[in-house]
């Protein structure tokens, strides 16, 4: 068969009119059908994050699709809009038929569904044949073999492609188990909600899964999803407890495996006496979760079998229940705390809860390391190495020397990932303040999954406000199956709440500028006062271990830097002069820019800086790699961006400002899309404070936020900020 493109549509022959849709034309009539009004191309382009010439032109598809089956074209209403009837359910029925084969899949997607396919199908498999099944060239299938093979590499799963032997993964189960997981987690786009959508809303995972090619997988986790859900639900409430949706979904993916290797006669290869130092805790009960397996699936797993289901299950972070601590595990615990405080030379208070919430860590990281997975993904890992990278780095080298001498040889990346999950037990301590007695507020703690993030968030809140009393700490699952009312006077989360009984904020875990305006502002938690001396005296053991200086050194130094930094803050507070107006001038900002998309948007803002010398392309591309990676997190107000990176090498803070001429999706949940963009760079973390707290001040003001975004100049913009 011959593929040919012409405007928007793939004209193929011997199918039916002809036509597939690209998936944008296909939204485009979905929305269409369901608004109950016209809508402009603008604002279908804004939907979109396309232009309105691309919304013209698709249109244009659109109706030579609908001719294909005698369909009226879209009306079009001049100065009122598009509107688009579904005479008798005919496009419905149309696109129905056209099935998820019916329309050419992005690049991205192609590369999702390939790396599905080869995951999950297990033979090997060509060019040609990915070719045809994805209804595109073979040379379109060679580029996008080159993005698989390059997740898979970051993924560390062996891709093999060798000519007349096709393409296939070889790996351990473990891999390619991991990969799925990965994947599916890809397709779903979604971190909260994993358990939903494999359980009562299977129906949606159904869907994108056979839309990506994993029809085997599909066909596999639909014989056995009621039997498995039975299963973990059994072992939740047998134990008292619940797990994070990433632990659900590593759970239900493992016992997926399991059943179907089980049930295929392949035994596994592990045994249970080769790895004695691998504890039976006395809550896990093997006869009896055996006899259950047995009665739901008519499998009789053997002992290696139940010896990993027990290590998938103790590798799982677990919520409601005490858990069982081993004294090794606290003398290890102690033992990395004492290496930061000798290596670093600080000091700091611990506590007996941050010990044996750090021994029980422990205690779920030596399945983990067994199983060799890395532990579950956190948001806040990133920026506590980039905030504390000595901290890290320290427990890095200790926890991998101890693990050594205990268990000989360890997965390095594993355990990098787990020095950095236990670095933030310790950076939450490293943080504590006392504070004075005050009226307080009644604080809930939400958090995704561990215990460390929530431990980083409370002792931020008790060092920066005076009038917060942390109730406790809960995760996800616990806060939306809460059975009694929680009390408290407002509810603090590190990840998107919908209440409607709570008063709830959504904040950063290391509580950033605009999360202590936003508590400060809207719910009245009011700042302590700082103390110099414990940053003189933090700064001075710095300066003390590089340049090795004497004690009577240390004394000067000591008095001249107390003096010098009073000085610098008293001199900020007597400036009048704008910081924000002193990093910008007319080359430094642009209106009405035309952006295809985010990334875009990120580009033009940072050619001004570069323009400029201030900033090199580099920068840039750092910026849009984080964005990549975290998704929606600069976006900081309705409409507005605020992308930002902390570069030691710049002379000094810069920034630029552009405003669109038709906004952007920067994918935020609250916030899109946005039309203001404000870039900001720093050499040091505290250079760009006074811009941050001028720019919370501006955007906070509707007027001026609106009268930015209307400026038709770079000089009327610049007489706004002024």
């Amino acid at each position: 068969m011959k593929n040919q493109l012409r405007n928007g549509v793939i004209t193929k022959t011997g199918m039916r009119n002809g036509f597939m849709l690209y998936e944008r034309c296909v939204r485009i009539i979905e929305i269409l059908i369901q608004s109950r009004q016209a809508m402009t191309t603008g604002e279908l382009a804004s939907l979109l994050s396309v232009s309105s010439r691309t919304i013209r032109s698709d249109l244009d598809v659109i109706d030579e699709w609908l001719g294909g089956f005698s369909h009226e074209p879209v009306v079009r209403i001049p100065g009122i809009g598009i509107l688009l009837k579904d005479i008798n359910g005919q496009i419905q029925m149309h696109l129905r038929e056209k099935g998820t084969g019916g329309y050419v899949m992005s690049s991205a997607e192609r590369v999702r569904s390939i790396t599905g396919w080869l995951l999950s199908e297990g033979s090997s498999t060509s060019i040609a044949e990915m070719a045809e099944k994805l209804q595109v060239s073979a040379a379109t299938v060679s580029n996008d073999l080159q993005k698989v093979k390059s997740w898979m590499d970051r993924s560390c799963i062996h891709m093999v492609s060798k000519p007349h032997m096709g393409i296939t993964v070889r790996d351990t189960e473990n891999n390619i188990r991991r990969g799925c997981i990965m994947v599916l987690r890809e397709m779903l786009e979604t971190g909260t909600h994993q358990q939903e959508l494999i359980g009562m809303r299977f129906t949606q995972a159904e869907s994108l899964l056979r839309k990506y090619q994993m029809t085997s997988f599909c066909n596999v986790l639909n014989a056995w999803r009621e039997k498995i859900l039975f299963i973990i639900r059994e072992l939740q409430d047998s134990a008292h407890v619940t797990i994070s949706d990433n632990g659900f979904c590593a759970m239900f993916l493992y016992l997926l495996t399991a059943f179907t290797r089980m049930d295929r006669g392949h035994p596994v290869s592990v045994k249970r006496q080769t790895f004695p130092h691998i504890e039976v805790p006395s809550g896990f009960d093997y006869n009896r979760i055996h006899d259950m397996i047995l009665d739901q699936t008519g499998l009789d797993a053997d002992e290696n079998e139940m010896f990993l289901i027990h290590a998938e299950w103790m590798s799982l972070r677990k919520f409601g229940s005490s858990q069982e601590i081993n004294v090794e595990h606290v003398l290890i615990a102690k033992e990395l705390i004492a290496e930061v405080k000798d290596s670093l030379e600080i000091e700091f208070e611990e506590g007996d809860d941050t010990v044996l919430d750090l021994a029980a860590h422990l205690s779920v990281m030596q399945y983990r390391l067994f199983l060799n997975i890395p532990a579950e993904h956190n948001a806040a890992l990133q920026e506590i190495e980039e905030t504390f990278p000595d901290v890290c780095q320290v427990v890095r080298q200790k926890l991998c020397a101890i693990l050594k001498e205990r268990l000989g040889t360890v997965n390095q990346e594993v355990c990098s990932r787990e020095a950095v999950y236990i670095s933030m037990y310790i950076v939450a301590c490293i943080l504590k303040n006392p504070l004075e007695a005050a009226v307080k507020k009644d604080v809930i703690i939400v958090c995704n999954s561990t215990v460390a993030t929530s431990r980083i968030l409370e002792n931020r809140l008790k060092s920066i406000f005076s009038n917060v009393n942390v109730v406790k700490s809960i995760s996800y699952r616990e806060f939306i199956s809460a059975a009694q009312p929680l009390s408290c006077d407002l509810i603090i989360s590190t990840l998107p709440l919908e209440s409607t009984q709570y008063q709830c904020v959504t904040v950063n875990p290391l509580l950033k500028l605009e999360d202590i305006n936003k508590l400060m502002g809207m719910f009245m938690l009011r700042m302590q006062n700082v103390d110099f001396n414990k940053y003189i005296s933090a700064t001075i053991n710095i300066v003390a271990r590089s340049l090795e200086l004497k004690p009577e050194e240390r004394i000067k130094l000591s008095i001249e830097l107390t003096r010098d930094i009073k000085e610098e803050v008293q001199g900020l507070d007597k400036s009048h002069k704008p910081a924000v107006r002193n990093l910008l001038d007319e080359s430094l900002v642009a209106v009405n820019v035309h952006a295809r998309n985010c990334y875009d948007a990120i580009q033009l803002a940072g050619d001004l800086l570069k323009k400029k010398g201030y900033i090199t392309q580099r920068h840039i591309d750092e910026m849009i790699r984080i964005k990549r990676k975290l998704g929606g997190y600069m976006v900081i107000d309705k409409g507005v961006a605020l992308p930002h990176l902390l570069a030691p090498e710049l002379s000094g803070p810069c920034m630029s400002v552009i405003t669109l001429d038709k906004p952007v999706r920067f994918n935020h949940a609250d916030n899109d899309p946005v039309d203001l963009i404000v870039m900001l760079l720093s050499n040091h973390n505290t250079a760009h404070i006074k811009v941050l707290e001028e720019l919370v001040d501006l955007l906070g003001d509707a007027k001026k936020r609106e009268a930015i975004r209307l400026s038709t100049s770079a000089y009327e913009l610049l007489s706004i900020i002024s």
